[in-house]
């Protein structure tokens, strides 16, 4: 998109980066695995589109969503590549997903009648890939009914199953004992599917930390998401793989006003100065996905930004499209660049770090910014 952007707050995404990421994590795969990059939601905020295509660029050669939206926004930015709904697709808009060659999963009685019924309509079979739960008991087909589902397959001709599939219950402790053990169980559900007659073409279960630790995990591809952007899926993985994060998030300052002693700054006035100081409007805020319980009295701030290659804490309570930093006796300039996550000098701010202060994974820090902030994509 345009530099020319429409407020001054941004998120510059570093494609080059995605690339990067793409190459280091695919040396780590088996020779014949195959690189999946999950783009779900809006590609962990980084912007599906222009993620998607960087990872095909860097030898991706599937793409996973969730929602048959994202799909379809893929499709309609010209993007060929096979695409996996990783949840079942509303019986209602199964048409439209196969119509749009985006590859069901299944792991529901609900689900087979519907895509046998969207078979006879489209007057050809549908392949899809069917999901097994091995102990995380979110989605999948049960292990104690797995034998019972195989049977109903069998019954329903116009389905093919392309793959099987499964996830890890632990993501970020690679040394957890249940890895082994879901799969043990996926091993026997393949076997079951087998002895009945279903042999899929291949078989996926690995995530990021997986496909970073765990080559026996591999299998014919692996489904990687946070490490794609730079991000370590745990901190029992830090410095496993060297990966570049993808996205920096910046703003300008909008107003920049010196405080006297003993007055308040935002909402129910909880920070107040000290000694006189420099307070900065920072125009962003909750509503962009910067969380309000960033906010903080005078007991110490949870989130620092950077301002000419300096830390300053922000203060007071987060708006919904402002918060407020403290410069203390520094000052710096209406239209100053801020960074809120990212480096400027020798000083950087990650998105682990706001994770921290909030209690919460960074998965959770990047996707939730907003669609409020304009993305500017790099490389």
């Amino acid at each position: 998109m345009s530099d020319v952007l429409p407020r001054p707050a941004w998120a510059e995404i570093d494609l080059g980066a995605v690339r990067r990421n793409v190459s280091r994590i695919g040396e780590k795969l088996n020779q014949n695995t195959q690189f999946m990059a999950v783009v779900k939601a809006n590609a962990y905020g980084h912007g599906d589109v222009g993620v998607a295509r960087a990872a095909l660029d860097a030898g991706a050669t599937w793409l996973g969503v969730i929602l048959v939206d994202e799909g379809l926004r893929l499709r309609e930015a010209g993007i060929e590549a096979p695409i996996l709904l990783l949840h079942e697709a509303p019986v209602e808009r199964v048409d439209e997903a196969l119509a749009n060659e985006l590859t069901p999963c299944l792991f529901s009685e609900k689900g087979l009648w519907a895509l046998g019924e969207a078979a006879d309509r489209a007057h050809r079979p549908v392949r899809a890939h069917l999901k097994i739960d091995t102990g995380m008991n979110r989605l999948g087909v049960p292990m104690d009914h797995v034998e019972d589902f195989a049977r109903a397959l069998a019954k329903e001709p116009r389905v093919e199953i392309e793959a099987i599939y499964s996830h890890f219950a632990f993501a970020d402790d690679p040394k957890n004992r249940f890895i082994r053990e879901q799969l043990s169980r996926f091993n026997d559900a393949t076997e079951t599917l087998k002895q009945l007659g279903i042999e899929p073409a291949f078989r996926h279960m690995a995530n990021s930390a997986a496909a970073i630790t765990l080559p026996d995990a591999h299998f014919d591809m692996a489904r990687v998401g946070i490490a794609m952007y730079g991000l370590s899926p745990g901190p029992k993985l830090d410095g496993i793989i060297d990966l570049d994060p993808v996205m920096t998030l910046k703003a300008r300052a909008a107003m920049v006003k010196r405080v006297p002693a003993g007055e308040g700054v935002s909402y129910g006035l909880r920070y107040k100065l000290e000694k006189p100081g420099t307070i900065v409007s920072i125009p962003l805020g909750y509503a962009d996905g910067w969380p309000r319980a960033l906010g903080s009295g005078n007991k110490g701030s949870k989130a620092p930004v950077l301002i000419g290659g300096k830390r300053y804490p922000a203060v007071g309570t987060v708006c919904m499209d402002a918060f407020m930093v403290d410069m203390g006796d520094d000052s710096c300039e209406v239209g100053t660049e801020v960074v809120l996550i990212g480096s400027q000098g020798k000083e950087r701010i990650t998105a682990d770090d706001l994770a921290r202060a909030l209690g919460t994974i960074n998965y959770e820090v990047v996707t939730r910014i907003s669609s409020r902030i304009p993305r500017i994509y790099r490389g």
